[in-house]
């Protein structure tokens, strides 16, 4: 069974945004690096736990979605029957990929707009 790297790091980077937002709900601890943008702190919040609960379980889902894919991929990787079928497959789940990094983005720059002071 051959594993692509890039299927790999997906399903890492989903387990660690699944990670973080159960983090967030349970511990109350923000991972400015996932659900900031770069140069916004954790203390420009107004209200943390309302920023908390808008976005932990849409960090979750996405993230486990992110990982999902990335295992699909892999698995369907070694049962394709002809190599047409799989690269047809992996395009459609990395565009699935992408596209709930594009609304994780969205996700995260209404959590912004709405609870930073």
């Amino acid at each position: 069974m051959d594993f692509n790297v890039f299927d790999i790091l997906v399903i890492v980077c989903g387990l660690y945004m699944a990670y973080c937002a159960v983090m967030m709900k349970t511990k109350g601890r923000i991972n400015s690096g996932v659900v900031m943008s770069r140069g916004i702190d954790e203390n420009q919040i107004k209200d943390k736990e309302g920023f908390i609960s808008y976005i932990w379980w849409k960090l979750l889902i996405v993230g486990l979605l992110c990982s999902a894919s990335g295992i699909f991929n892999m698995i369907y990787q070694s049962v394709a029957e002809t190599s047409e079928q799989y690269v047809l497959i992996q395009i459609i789940v990395n565009a699935v990929f992408f596209v709930l990094l594009i609304v994780y983005g969205i996700i995260v720059a209404r959590a912004q707009k709405k609870y930073l002071k």
